[in-house]
C-alpha cells in the first residue's frame, strides 16, 4: 500500500511539473505537450515491479508428527509353586484385579 501511495504521489508531482504550456517559437508542433513522462513512467513501473517480485517459490515444509511406540507388556509365563501343570491350550499369567487392585495368578487361554 505504501509503494502504491508513493508511486501515485510521484506521478502527481511529475505530471504537475510537465503540465506547463510550452511555446516553441510561436508554432504548435502537434502531439501531446506534457506527455513526455508517460512512457518512462510505464517502463520504470514495469522494471520496479519485476525487481520487487520474488523470483523463487517458497519451499513447502511438511512436518510429520512424531510416532510414539509403546511396547506391549511382556507376557510372563509362570508355573506357580505347588500347582499342577496347566491344561493344554492354557497358561498361568500374572494379572491385576481391577476391583481390588491386587496382582493375581490366573489361568488364561493361549
Amino acid at each position: 500500500m505504501k509503494k502504491l501511495l508513493l508511486a501515485l504521489s510521484l506521478l502527481a508531482v511529475v505530471g504537475s511539473a510537465n503540465a506547463q504550456w510550452h511555446h516553441h517559437g510561436g508554432y504548435y508542433r502537434g502531439g501531446c505537450y506534457g506527455c513526455n513522462w508517460i512512457a518512462p513512467a510505464l517502463i520504470g513501473g514495469v522494471i520496479g515491479y519485476e525487481l520487487n517480485r520474488p523470483h523463487y517459490e517458497q519451499p513447502v515444509i511438511i512436518q510429520q508428527p512424531p510416532v510414539y511406540v509403546t511396547p506391549s507388556p511382556a507376557t510372563v509365563y509362570i508355573q506357580p509353586a505347588g500347582a499342577m501343570p496347566p491344561p493344554a491350550g492354557y497358561h498361568y499369567q500374572y494379572m491385576i484385579d481391577p476391583a481390588t487392585n491386587q496382582t493375581k495368578i490366573v489361568l488364561v487361554p493361549n
